[in-house]
């Protein structure tokens, strides 16, 4: 699943190639990708100027002025598992399971393509952005360490799992918190309130590096991923223990392990994140 250097770079790969463009055409061969009112989505997108492309947590946020001047609202999409959203020239091939295309005043096209469906856009206005974001953690880029470690503090579930829950901390999925956990020399397993101020110090750090390593490498392609236009990442070819299971640590060789927490794999070093044999419930 696309994470934060993903959706940050498809971001920075659209933004100028939709920022001050219309809307001209909406063309939807998926129309259940659209988990809001279709004649609303339809209306307001119908020559309406791309103002803005930014990004929160793992969604996109295309702020649009519509044509009838009301006020302005949010075309917000989540690429789920395996959606891609791109910008191309009319020419370009439409792909299989492309769902949504629009035509933009410059003459490219938004193209939308998931082939497992899970991705998902609605309509927002603006008054409604707060309620729907509500439950959505802190962005990493945007506390301090004080706050990350109040956000361990006393928190008994294994720090792996915490780095995956957007309620916590959004952004992160399981690349990325594997590679930070890595670099930090922290065991997944670990309790994140039983971590020591130096080990907290280590992630907070950690986490920041990977991330914006991981952006300036354009994002991670395993699979599906393509940046904002339409290209492969890559930072897959800098991974350390992510999907590296059996292979050798980039630091000392030893073999690169996995263990499930929770139902999701998390690769580590046993000798550079040793096992403090104090580990959390992994529920």
């Amino acid at each position: 699943m696309p994470e934060l250097p993903e959706v940050e770079t498809v971001v920075r790969g659209l933004r100028p190639r939709l920022v001050g463009r219309r809307l001209r055409r909406l063309r939807l061969y998926q129309p259940l990708v659209v988990k809001s009112s279709l004649g609303r989505f339809r209306r307001a997108l119908a020559g309406a100027r791309v103002a803005g492309v930014s990004r929160r947590g793992k969604y996109i946020l295309l702020e649009l002025h519509p044509a009838d001047g009301r006020r302005r609202c949010f075309w917000v999409v989540h690429l789920g598992m395996t959606g891609q959203l791109y910008a191309c020239r009319p020419g370009a091939p439409l792909l299989k399971h492309t769902h949504v295309v629009a035509s933009l005043s410059s003459g490219d096209q938004l193209r939308f393509r998931d082939p497992r469906r899970f991705g998902r856009m609605l309509l927002l206005a603006e008054k409604d952005l707060p309620d729907y974001f509500a439950a959505l953690g802190p962005e990493p880029f945007r506390i301090n360490l004080a706050r990350f470690a109040r956000l361990c503090a006393g928190r008994t579930a294994p720090v792996k799992n915490l780095l995956l829950n957007q309620n916590w901390l959004r952004g992160l999925g399981n690349i990325y918190s594997s590679e930070a956990l890595f670099v930090a020399g922290v065991h997944p397993a670990r309790p994140a309130g039983a971590l020591g101020a130096a080990e907290l110090k280590r992630l907070f750090r950690a986490l920041r590096q990977v991330l914006r390593a991981a952006i300036a490498g354009q994002g991670t392609t395993v699979s599906d991923y393509r940046t904002g236009e339409g290209l492969p990442g890559g930072y897959q070819n800098s991974l350390r223990v992510y999907d590296r299971e059996g292979e050798p640590c980039p630091r000392c060789r030893t073999r690169v392990e996995r263990l499930v927490l929770a139902g999701r794999s998390a690769h580590f070093c046993p000798r550079c994140q040793p096992d403090s044999g104090k580990r959390a419930r992994s529920g």
